[in-house]
């Protein structure tokens, strides 16, 4: 199977965004545009050469974009198939996609619960 490049998840994530915020308003796009980058930003934790604890600090960061993304509108939860699909075409084992990507299922989680009883 083809390894899909950076460049392609982007143009796909792009996509995305834009035809799903076509009907929505431009707070909508504003968090999906922030999920967007958080993604780009969980990418560089896998770039060759990274110092000490360096793929940490792009975790928390990717994490609390995405925490501000959701809070400003939950539409931006559909970065999550950018995020799964760049775990997916990296050839991860399920297991270590889940524990990857554990943070950013526990903000969804968090976030989905306190907006159905708040």
């Amino acid at each position: 199977m083809h390894k899909f490049s950076l460049q392609t998840l982007i143009v796909f994530a792009l996509g995305l965004i834009c035809g799903f915020v076509v009907r929505f308003s431009f707070w909508s796009l504003f968090a999906l545009l922030i999920a967007l980058v958080s993604v780009l930003i969980y990418t560089m934790r896998d770039a060759h050469g990274l110092k000490h604890n360096q793929a940490v600090h792009f975790i928390a960061i990717s994490t609390i974009l995405y925490l501000v993304a959701l809070l400003i509108s939950f539409y931006a939860v559909i970065a999550l198939i950018p995020f799964a699909l760049y775990e997916i075409f990296n050839k991860k084992t399920f297991k270590a996609m889940t524990l990857r990507l554990l943070p950013i299922y526990i903000i969804t989680l968090i976030v989905l619960i306190s907006t159905l009883f708040l």
